[in-house]
């Protein structure tokens, strides 16, 4: 008979001490299978009894407060787990099936400050994410795949904002993946009514400086992201598309005029997650290179900003000012990609 509180405690520090992103149980008639996402990638784990399974399940609801027994609609919570050593901001959400219930769990670390040079191996990519930094006023959006660091980017930028001083800070997330005490950080909470329009609405009449959109998701978020960036602030945020120019889309999908939209986004970035090796000894990051030993991935960046943005909202034609591919190719030419990491990225 399992103690299924120190079993689920186990499930999640497994998976953590294996550095994965994801765990998701899937629900089939005989069985459930639990599946992990590691490096963006599917792993089989393990199979479990389906009576087992339904404690499981039950019991992660219980702790995130979804009402335990509703199994005929989604729901989705989130909460929080602790670790000897760090914090976790676990996202739930549960999925009903011809065969009982799914359930997905993210794992997202509360995250560690990194400096905004550690962010990649380009000095191209690194003088723009400074650039941002310094912008006055404004809207930058920053796109990318689920897990390519975005979060990561964002929490940088701030920090830099943070050293120059001078700047009040309001950050709007879902949920807050790293707490910073010398800024403002408000959670969505969809049950309290404090969703990011909500929220968004209530951080402008607080006089800030700087406002950080965790995610743009609807019409009313958008429009006050723009709103705010045309009335003097600078706002930062992410939106779910896969370049800078369906960033662009996106937003333009949510109802912003292009008159607008055109007006205040000073640049937009994408970003993925790149496996990285060791320039001078050739060899990805093992026991003998101190500098890479804890450094295996790190981040290219498309960028659309000047002339190049301008000319985006005219011709669909236009390029990116420095694209993916060419990213890839400098940072291959520097001996930091492998040929297929950088062959990989050429032909997506």
């Amino acid at each position: 008979m399992y103690d299924i509180e120190q079993y689920s405690r186990s499930i999640i520090d497994e998976v953590i001490q294996m550095k994965a992103t994801d765990v998701h149980f899937v629900p089939m008639p005989n069985k459930c299978l639990m599946t992990y996402r590691l490096n963006g990638k599917l792993e089989h784990w393990k199979e479990l009894l389906p009576s087992l399974a339904d404690r499981l399940i039950s019991h992660f609801k219980y702790q995130s407060g979804m009402d335990i027994g509703e199994r005929r609609k989604p729901q989705s919570s989130s909460m929080i787990h602790l670790t000897k050593s760090s914090s976790f901001s676990l996202r739930l959400s549960t999925l009903p099936t011809k065969d009982k219930e799914s359930l997905a769990i993210r794992i997202l670390p509360h995250l560690s400050s990194k400096a905004l040079p550690s962010l990649s191996v380009l000095q191209h990519s690194r003088n723009t994410l400074f650039e941002v930094s310094k912008m006055p006023r404004g809207l930058c959006l920053l796109s990318g795949p689920t897990g390519s660091g975005k979060s990561t980017t964002l929490y940088a930028i701030i920090e830099q904002i943070i050293r120059e001083g001078g700047r009040s800070i309001i950050t709007i997330e879902d949920p807050i993946e790293r707490p910073i005490p010398t800024i403002i950080q408000v959670e969505v909470n969809m049950r309290a009514g404090m969703s990011f329009d909500t929220v968004l609405k209530a951080s402008l009449r607080h006089d800030p400086d700087v406002i950080l959109i965790g995610e743009i998701r609807d019409e009313i978020t958008a429009s006050l992201a723009v709103r705010a960036a045309l009335t003097g602030h600078l706002v930062l945020a992410t939106v779910h598309a896969s370049s800078c120019y369906a960033a662009l889309l996106r937003m333009l999908d949510l109802g912003v005029s292009k008159l607008d939209l055109s007006e205040c986004c000073k640049m937009v970035l994408s970003q993925q997650l790149v496996q990285i090796k060791c320039p001078i000894c050739q060899g990805f990051c093992d026991r003998h290179c101190e500098r890479y030993r804890t450094r295996s991935r790190a981040a290219l960046f498309e960028v659309l900003k000047g002339k190049a943005l301008s000319e985006a909202f005219v011709s669909r034609k236009a390029g990116a000012e420095w694209g993916f591919k060419a990213a890839a190719k400098k940072a291959w030419a520097l001996g930091y990609l492998s040929d297929d990491e950088m062959l990989r990225v050429i032909n997506e």
